[in-house]
């Protein structure tokens, strides 16, 4: 939000400062009676020019054309032209082409958090998946390619230490996302990283990771940075040196002239059809009877390797008006997103209403499955769609007048200068008016609306409080302990002069960094032209992917699928098959469980460190994440037999995991049990079946076993195996 927006921008300095002052001078009542009327000022630029030109066609007339402007200058003067509506371009510019760069902003912001949570969701099967010592090492990968040709920099990563600090990296990165510190350089990063962790086990890989994929590219090539971010934080800064309280309370150079809110790339329709599609092919590739009948959503709360154990719990008293509800509610919305997306009609309406449908959909199945990053990838997407109108409405309900506050600095205090510079920028409501004092206690202080002065940390939370989205955390700064240490580090921080040494000094003038050299702007310009082509080249390959991937064009029709649309489309995983749980929901359940003998004797599953559990009748949930779930899924398939070695080692290293000896795995075998979803208007799950996927033996661990001696006599006797 700009403080410009805050502004009157319609009162009478506005207007002098667009008039031109020969024009009032020699038009008189005209420019008066125009600008009486209320027109536009490009109305009325438009009707000063067309007067000019009639002024200059007289100045050629003959002298009876003289003769008759004397018989005119008595009549009625002519009502200014109408205004002018938007141009058909203006209005498919507005519609498809534009985004505002505090959406930018916001959606830089959401997007760190969701990296850094996918992140973390990941740890805690990092070396499980990527290591040497996982199920699938990456000498493995290279040697048997899951997919073809694509790119994994976590190749390059074997020993769980490498990987370790990789992961370390990859969390500085989203976090200099977050921040928005070199943002265009962490795009990149970012989208090599996410790519990268995606690409390297495609044995878990589902339709989440293409969307995460897909996002990523997407939004680098936009200025997630112009708006909420170091980046332009600094930018204004070294634009603006600010040095009295007068240039702190002009606003008119916060934001970069030549970067303003609307920012217009050809990107915008193609993330509309990108979104669109995701959504439309879902709905036409639900042909099954179970989406017809409205009964899918049944089936689906009953996999238990993919529902929460909440929703486990609570599934079996879901009534069937409310599944039948729960189904078309999806079919519906999944209908409606596209249209509502490509509509250029009530525009600001059905951008909201899909963002609401967009979010209730996919917070629900967050919620519900593990899914990855299916559902929150999407809900980042979502905020793209915030426009103008909705920043105004923010800007509106968010700016309170009670707030206002008069900020009292220390001139002579560079760190207090600093931060008023700093907050200046921050403050994008004006809520904030400086005034220099040498008297200002701990260099900063504020005066309240009623004249009560407020010091410490009562006036920094004051300021906090100010600036936009700051009540939410002021109010931490008025807690006793707190409020405290907040007022003796102030304290200390002026005593010490702690900006000083830090760095900070005073502007020796106050100055506007005159704009850049018309060399750089035509470099600028190349550029963007270049990312503006390279966005059109990745939206061919992702037509040429989706022509050639999707069941209802590919079945219909045979598209060739050229090298270099390949390549653009599949290097880095960006896909775009879209039919999750087509053309039926998935109506069986499943699992692997693992039977295997320790150097002990005992019996147990090493992917649960339990024993066995072969009853999937009565589970609830497995409580497995994303990445397992998918595995196990996988792993049972005949064309992955080529990595169960690599399961079989994973099996083998069990004891170091646990770092007990006794754990040694002797011998075992492999099932992938199986059953039957409960029928529509049942609980009860039937039908279980077990299918042997492979047995193993470990030399290592057997040779142990018959070299240790038998239990000395009166030793307690082996507890017994637990039953299959």
């Amino acid at each position: 939000m700009n403080a410009k927006d805050d502004r009157d921008e319609g009162g009478p300095e506005g207007a002098l400062r667009n008039e031109d002052p020969g024009e009032s001078r020699e038009a008189g009542p005209e420019a008066a009676a125009a600008r009486g009327s209320g027109a536009s000022e490009g109305a009325r630029a438009d009707d000063g020019a067309a007067r000019e030109a009639q002024r200059d066609g007289a100045a050629e007339d003959d002298g009876a054309a003289e003769g008759e402007d004397d018989e005119e200058g008595d009549a009625e003067p002519e009502p200014p032209p109408r205004p002018r509506g938007p141009s058909m371009w203006d209005i498919l510019r507005d519609s498809f082409f534009t985004f505002d760069r505090r959406t930018l902003g916001f959606t830089r912001i959401l997007l760190g958090f969701f990296l850094i949570g996918d992140l973390f969701r990941r740890s805690w099967a990092w070396s499980d998946m990527f290591a040497d010592i996982g199920v699938l090492p990456n000498h493995v990968n290279l040697w048997r390619p899951q997919g073809g040709g694509n790119f994994s920099l976590v190749n390059a990563f074997s020993t769980p230490g490498e990987l370790w600090v990789l992961w370390a990296v990859i969390f500085v990165t989203y976090v200099c996302l977050l921040i928005g510190w070199k943002t265009k350089l962490m795009q990149v990063l970012s989208l090599v990283f996410v790519t990268s962790m995606n690409g390297r086990v495609l044995l878990i890989e589902n339709g989440g990771y293409v969307v995460h994929n897909l996002l990523l590219l997407w939004t680098c090539f936009l200025p997630l940075g112009d708006r909420f971010s170091v980046d332009a934080l600094l930018a204004s800064l070294k634009r603006s040196r600010e040095r009295t309280a007068d240039d702190l309370n002009d606003r008119s150079t916060l934001d970069d002239p030549r970067k303003p809110d609307a920012y217009v790339t050809v990107l915008g329709p193609v993330l509309l059809i990108q979104l669109s599609a995701i959504y439309f092919f879902n709905v036409v590739h639900k042909t099954g009877p179970a989406w017809k009948n409205g009964t899918a959503v049944h089936f689906v709360l009953y996999v238990d390797r993919m529902v929460t154990p909440i929703v486990a719990d609570i599934r079996d008293y879901a009534p069937n008006f409310l599944i039948l509800f729960m189904t078309k509610m999806v079919i519906s919305f999944e209908a409606a997103i596209p249209v509502c997306l490509l509509s250029p009609i009530g525009r600001v309406w059905a951008r909201r209403l899909t963002l609401v449908m967009m979010n209730l959909l996919h917070v629900g199945f967050g919620m519900t499955f593990v899914l990855g990053p299916f559902a929150w990838a999407l809900c980042v997407f979502s905020t793209l769609l915030i426009g103008r109108e909705d920043w105004e409405i923010a800007a509106r309900t968010m700016r309170r007048m009670h707030r206002a506050r008069v900020a009292l600095f220390d001139p002579r205090s560079p760190g207090a200068v600093l931060a008023c510079r700093v907050l200046k920028r921050m403050d994008r409501f004006g809520l904030l008016t400086f005034e220099a004092s040498s008297s200002a206690p701990y260099g900063l202080s504020v005066r309240r609306p009623g004249g009560e002065a407020a010091e410490g940390a009562a006036a920094l939370a004051d300021i906090v409080a100010a600036i936009p989205l700051g009540p939410a955390v002021a109010w931490a700064l008025r807690l006793p302990l707190v409020r405290d240490a907040a007022t003796a580090a102030m304290a200390a921080a002026h005593r010490r002069s702690l900006g000083r040494a830090l760095g900070a000094r005073i502007p020796e003038r106050s100055e506007i960094a005159p704009p850049p050299a018309p060399l750089r702007l035509a470099g600028r310009k190349a550029l963007a032209t270049l990312r503006e082509l390279a966005v059109l080249v990745m939206f061919v390959g992702a037509v040429n992917q989706a022509a050639v991937e999707l069941w209802v064009i590919k079945n219909r029709w045979k598209v060739p699928h050229p090298e270099p649309t390949r390549v653009l489309s599949q290097k880095l995983r960006f896909l775009q098959g879209w039919f999750m749980f087509s053309p039926n929901p998935v109506m069986d359940d499943g699992t692997v469980v693992v039977d295997a003998v320790t150097v002990d004797g005992r019996h147990i599953n090493p992917f649960t460190g339990e024993p066995p559990n072969f009853d999937l009748l009565h589970v609830k949930s497995f409580a497995y994440t994303q990445i397992w779930c998918d595995y196990f899924a996988r792993i049972k398939l005949p064309a992955n037999t080529s990595y169960r070695d690599a399961m079989k080692e994973y099996i083998y290293r069990y004891p170091e995991r646990t770092g007990r000896p006794e754990d040694a795995i002797v011998s075992g075998e492999v099932y992938w049990v199986k059953d039957w979803n409960p029928k529509w208007g049942s609980t009860e799950s039937y039908g279980e079946e077990r299918e042997k996927l492979f047995i193993f033996q470990n030399p290592k661990a057997q040779a142990r076993a018959q070299a240790e001696p038998p239990p000395a006599p009166g030793a307690p006797a082996e507890p017994p195996s637990p039953a299959n």
